[in-house]
C-alpha cells in the first residue's frame, strides 16, 4: 500500500515515497503520431499516463510518485506524444524541500533493478522553460549506496539541462565505499540545444558496470547520439541503479522560479528487450 505523505518529510530513508496528485489547466499540443504493432514480451516497467484513475491511488503505476504537494504532477490531456494524456511535472522554488532538493519525479521501484536493460521514454520541454546557469535532472539513473556509504552522490546517469543546452552525464567508481560525490571518473556529452515545444523521443540501453565490461547507448529522436562499449558506467554498489522520470533541482539561479515538464510513453525493458520494444509512440 503506498500512503500519503504531504508535507511530513520526516522519513529516515531515501527510498520513501511522497505522493499527492491535482489536475492542471490544458494546453495546446501537435498531432500524435501514427500507431504501429508493438512486441512487449519483454518489458516489466510501464506508465503511459492513460489510467485516469491514477490521481485515486497510485498503485495504479508501476512506478513510485515522489512528490511534495497537489501541483507536484497531473494528467495534461492536450499536450501528449501519444493515447490520451501525458504526466506533467512541476517544481517551484518555494517548494519544500524533499530529500535536500526540490523535486517532482516517478521512481523504479528499487526491488525491480536488473544489471542490464532498456528504457524509452518522450521528454517535452515547453517554451516556458527557461534555463540559467544552475542546472537540474530531467531523467536520472540513480544509485542506491551500500551500507556504510554516502547517500549524497550524484546519480551515475543523468540527463540535465543547463545554459538552454541538454547534457549527459555519466559517474563511475570502482571503489565499494564511497565516503564523498567524488568518483574516479566522468563523461559528459553536450546534446544540443534543447528543443521547445516538440517532444523529445528518448532510447537508452545500459548495461551497468562499474569495470570495462559496461555498455551505454543512447538514441535520441531515432539518432544514436552515445556509444560507450566495454566501458564502466556506474559504482561498486551491490544493487544496481533505478530509473527516474520528473524533474530534480538542487538549487535555483536568478532566471526562474518555477519548473514544468512533461513525460509520456515510459517503457521499460529487461536485457532481451530492444529499441523498438521501449521506443515512445504507438
Amino acid at each position: 500500500m503506498k500512503y500519503f505523505f504531504f508535507l511530513l518529510l520526516f522519513s529516515t530513508s531515501v527510498y520513501s515515497q511522497n505522493y499527492h496528485y491535482t489536475l492542471r489547466l490544458k494546453r495546446s499540443i501537435p498531432t500524435p503520431k501514427p500507431t504501429y504493432q508493438r512486441d512487449e514480451t519483454n518489458i516489466f516497467l510501464k506508465e503511459l499516463f492513460e489510467n485516469s484513475n491514477l490521481d485515486l491511488d497510485f498503485d495504479l503505476s508501476d512506478f513510485n510518485p515522489e512528490l511534495i504537494g497537489n501541483h507536484s504532477f497531473s494528467f495534461d490531456n492536450n499536450i501528449k506524444d501519444a493515447g490520451i494524456a501525458s504526466g506533467r511535472f512541476e517544481i517551484n522554488e518555494s517548494d519544500p524541500l524533499l530529500w535536500g532538493g526540490h523535486r517532482a519525479e516517478f521512481a523504479q521501484p528499487t526491488n525491480s533493478t536488473l544489471n542490464e536493460g532498456w528504457y524509452g521514454f518522450s521528454q517535452y520541454f515547453p517554451e516556458t522553460y527557461i534555463t540559467d546557469t544552475t542546472e537540474e535532472v530531467v531523467g536520472q539513473w540513480h544509485d542506491i549506496p551500500d551500507d556504510g556509504e554516502t547517500a549524497a552522490r550524484s546519480p551515475s546517469n543523468a540527463i540535465s539541462t543547463g545554459n538552454n543546452h541538454l547534457k549527459w552525464t555519466t559517474r563511475w567508481d570502482s571503489r565499494s565505499i564511497q565516503t564523498n560525490n567524488i568518483t574516479q571518473g566522468y563523461f559528459e556529452m553536450d546534446l544540443g540545444v534543447i528543443p521547445k515545444n516538440k517532444w523529445i523521443d528518448w532510447v537508452v540501453h545500459i548495461k551497468f558496470s562499474h569495470t570495462n565490461t559496461g555498455i551505454l547507448e543512447v538514441w535520441m529522436d531515432g539518432v544514436k547520439v552515445i556509444d560507450r562499449q566495454n566501458m564502466p558506467n556506474c559504482f561498486n554498489d551491490v544493487k544496481y541503479p533505478y530509473f527516474k522520470l520528473g524533474v530534480y533541482r538542487w538549487e535555483w539561479g536568478s532566471a526562474v522560479t518555477q519548473r514544468v515538464i512533461y513525460y509520456d510513453e515510459v517503457r521499460v525493458g529487461n536485457k532481451n528487450s530492444s529499441y523498438n520494444e521501449v521506443r515512445p509512440g504507438n
